[in-house]
C-alpha cells in the first residue's frame, strides 16, 4: 500500500490468521471487512492465501461501534495487513531470511469444539518461527442460551449472560488453557486477566457471526503490536523484499503474480528476481495493482487500483513478462542497483534449493504446490519418522513415479509418491499402473501423512502377519444417542457391540464409509476393558473428533479392517472366525465396495 511521507516512521504489521478448518477464520475477517469472501470460496473453505489491508481510520470506525476508548487515542500504526490462510497450516510457512513473514498471528479456535490436529500444526509452525500470537476463542454465539449483543465488547456481552452460560464458557476456556499447558506453554489466560502480555498468550472470546469480542480482539492485537513490536516495523526505502503468494492467469492480462511485500518499496518499471521451477527468473514490473482498502486480493468486488509505487507492507498484483515458471511461495527481491543483481540471484537460488530436497537414500517422493507447502511437509513428515528421497514443487510427473520405483529395491514401503494440493499428470498415472506404485494426494498435511502411514502399516502387516492375533478383526457397533457423555476432546459415548469383538486402538468407519479415528479406550462402569464381546454395552472414547460434526449421535459403526487383513481373514483364517464375525466381515466388504473407498480393490 502506498504511504505518504508523513506516515513513513513505521510500516503496517503483517498479521497471519490461521486455525482448524471451519473454526471461523474468514468469518472474522469478513465481519470486519463487511464482505462475503467466504461465500465465494469452494465449500466455504479458503483455498488460497488472501491479503487484506485495514487502514487505521477504518479500524477506529469499527472500534467506535463498541464504544472502545482506544479508538479515540493516537494509533501510530498506518494500518494492518492481514494474511488469510487456508484451513491447513502449510501456507503459514511463508518466510523471509532469518524468520517469519508474519509479525504476529491470530489463532482461531472454535470454543465449542476445542483444539484440533490442524490447530497444533499451526502452533508448531508459530513456535518454530517464534511468531507471537493471540487466540480468538470463536463462536461464542453457538453456546446454548447465549444472548448475543451485536458488535459488543467481550466484557459487556459476557456480563449480560446467565451464570450457567458464563460457567460453561469459563470451562471451555480452561480446557483450551489446559491443552496449551500440556503442550509446554507456561503462560496462557483470558486477556482481561493478563498484566504482562509479553509473558502470557491472550485468549479473546469472539463471534465472527455477531461481532461480539471482535473489537476486543483488534484492541488486544493492535495494543500488543504498538507496545511491543514497533521496533520490528521500521520503514525501509530500499528495494522491495517479499514472497510470492500465487501465480495465475488473468483474463486479458496473461500470467500475474500475487506478492506479499514485507519490506522496502516496489515501483512500476523496477527489475526483480524471483524463484522459478528450474532457476531464478529475472523480470520487470509492467504494472502494479492493489485492491482497495478492506477489499481482498484474491477476488475483489471492486476493480484494482493501478499505482506507480507501493511500500511495505502490502499485498499486490504484479503484471510482468516471462513469469510462467515462477513458483508460489518463492522469495521475491527488487534489484535496486545493477551491481547487486548477481548477489540477489545467488541468494534466491540458495534459498529455493535449501527447501528442495534430493538425496540418494530410500524414502518417499514428495510433491507440493508451493515452496511453503513443501517445507511444511518436509518438517512434518521428518518429525514423524518418514524418510524422504525427493521433495519438489509442481505436478506429479512420470519421472516421480520412476524415482519411487527405484526406491522399491531399497525399501518397498517407501516406494510411493505423495502429492500435496497438486495434480497428477496422465503419464504419471500410466507409469504408476505399470510399476505398481501408489500415488496419494490430499490438501491437508496430517491427512496425507495418516494415509501414507496407514498404507505402510498395512503393507508391513501383510508381509509379516503370522497369525490371526496380528490382524485387525471385524466388529459392528451401534451408538446409543441418549448416552453421549462428551461431544469432543475426547468424544465419549455408549455403544452396543452387535457383532464381533471390539478392541482398543482400532480405527472405525461409519455405515456411509466415512473414516473415524481410532478408539482410545473401552470402559464399563468406570473400568478400562481390554476388549468387549458381542452384545456388550460399553462406553468408548475417541480423540480428535466432535459428535455432531465428524459423526452423528446415532451411527452404525464398523471396525475399519485394512484390505490386506480382509484378504487373509477371508482366506486362510476364515474357518477360525465365529459366525457373527463372518457375517459382519461380509457386510463390511459390501460397504467398502458400495462407498468406493479410495484404497479398496487396489
Amino acid at each position: 500500500m502506498a504511504i505518504s511521507d508523513d506516515n513513513k516512521a513505521i510500516r503496517a504489521p503483517i498479521v497471519c490468521i490461521l486455525g482448524h478448518i471451519d473454526h471461523g477464520k474468514t468469518t472474522i475477517l469478513d465481519y470486519i471487512r463487511g464482505t462475503v469472501v467466504q461465500q465465494r470460496e469452494a465449500a466455504g473453505i479458503t483455498q488460497h492465501i488472501g491479503a487484506s489491508y485495514f487502514p487505521t481510520e477504518d479500524i477506529k470506525e469499527f472500534l467506535s461501534k463498541s464504544k472502545q476508548e482506544f479508538a479515540k487515542k493516537d494509533i501510530k500504526l498506518p494500518g494492518i495487513l492481514v494474511i488469510d490462510t487456508p484451513g491447513h497450516a502449510a501456507f503459514l510457512n511463508l518466510r523471509k531470511r532469518g524468520g517469519a513473514v508474519a509479525d504476529i498471528a491470530i489463532l482461531v479456535i472454535d470454543v465449542t469444539a476445542g483444539t484440533m490436529p490442524i490447530t497444533w500444526e499451526s502452533v508448531r509452525i508459530l513456535r518454530e518461527r517464534k511468531t507471537p500470537f493471540v487466540i480468538a476463542a470463536n463462536k461464542i454465539d453457538r453456546i446454548s442460551s447465549w444472548k448475543s449483543k451485536k458488535d459488543a465488547d467481550f466484557q459487556d456481552t459476557y456480563n449480560a449472560q446467565s451464570p450457567h452460560v458464563k460457567e460453561f464458557l469459563d470451562e471451555k476456556i480452561l480446557q483450551i488453557m489446559g491443552n496449551f499447558l500440556e503442550e509446554g506453554f507456561k503462560g496462557i489466560d483470558r486477556y482481561d486477566k493478563i498484566k504482562d502480555f509479553t509473558k502470557k498468550i491472550a485468549i479473546v472470546p469472539t463471534s465472527g457471526k455477531t461481532g461480539e469480542g471482535i473489537s476486543t480482539l483488534l484492541l488486544v492485537l493492535m495494543g500488543l503490536v504498538q507496545q511491543y513490536l514497533t521496533t520490528n516495523l521500521q520503514f525501509s526505502e530500499g528495494p522491495a523484499r517479499g514472497v510470492v503468494l500465487e501465480v495465475k492467469k488473468e483474463k486479458g492480462q496473461g500470467k500475474t503474480m500475487d506478492v506479499l511485500i514485507y519490506d522496502g518499496v516496489i515501483n512500476k518499471g523496477d527489475e526483480f528476481i524471483v524463484g522459478g521451477l528450474e532457476k531464478p527468473i529475472k523480470s520487470k514490473v509492467r504494472a502494479l495493482l492493489i485492491p482497495k482498502p478492506l477489499d481482498e486480493i484474491r477476488d475483489p468486488r471492486q476493480k484494482f487500483d493501478s499505482v506507480d509505487s507501493v511500500s511495505a507492507a502490502a499485498g499486490i498484483k504484479i503484471l510482468s513478462p516471462n513469469i510462467d515458471d515462477v513458483v508460489a511461495g518463492s522469495p521475491f527481491r527488487g534489484i535496486g542497483d545493477p551491481s547487486e543483481e548477481e548477489t540477489v540471484y545467488k541468494e534466491i537460488e540458495a534459498e529455493v534449493e535449501s527447501i528442495r530436497i534430493k538425496t540418494e537414500k530410500a524414502g518417499v517422493v514428495l510433491k507440493a504446490d508451493t515452496l511453503g507447502s513443501l517445507e511444511a511437509l518436509e518438517n512434518h513428515f521428518t518429525k514423524n519418522g518418514v524418510k524422504i528421497s525427493i521433495a519438489d514443487v509442481g505436478p506429479i510427473k512420470k519421472e516421480d513415479v520412476i524415482n519411487a520405483n527405484i526406491v522399491k529395491s531399497f525399501d518397498p514401503y517407501s516406494a510411493v509418491v505423495l502429492g500435496f494440493n497438486t495434480p497428477i499428470l496422465p503419464e504419471a498415472n500410466e507409469q504408476a499402473f505399470i510399476d505398481n506404485i501408489r500415488i496419494f494426494t490430499n490438501n491437508v498435511i496430517y491427512r496425507l501423512l495418516e494415509d501414507y502411514i496407514e498404507y505402510a502399516e498395512v503393507r508391513k502387516a501383510e508381509d509379516t502377519a503370522k497369525g490371526l492375533s496380528e490382524l485387525i478383526l471385524p466388529a459392528k457397533l451401534q451408538m446409543f444417542p441418549d448416552y453421549i457423555f462428551r461431544n469432543s476432546d475426547p468424544a465419549v459415548f455408549g455403544v452396543k457391540v452387535e457383532a464381533g469383538t471390539l478392541y482398543p486402538k482400532v480405527p472405525l468407519i461409519t455405515s456411509e464409509g466415512k473414516k473415524v479415528r481410532r478408539i482410545h479406550q473401552i470402559q464399563d462402569k468406570g473400568e478400562t476393558l481390554e476388549k468387549a464381546e458381542k452384545d456388550s454395552e460399553v462406553a468408548v472414547s475417541i480423540r480428535g473428533i466432535e459428535i455432531g460434526r465428524e459423526i452423528g449421535k446415532d451411527e452404525t459403526l464398523f471396525v475399519s479392517v485394512p484390505e490386506s487383513h480382509v484378504r487373509q481373514l477371508m482366506g486362510k483364517f476364515l474357518d477360525e472366525l465365529t459366525t457373527d464375525q463372518k457375517e459382519v466381515l461380509r457386510e463390511y466388504i459390501t460397504l467398502m465396495r458400495k462407498t468406493n473407498h479410495p484404497w479398496w480393490g487396489m
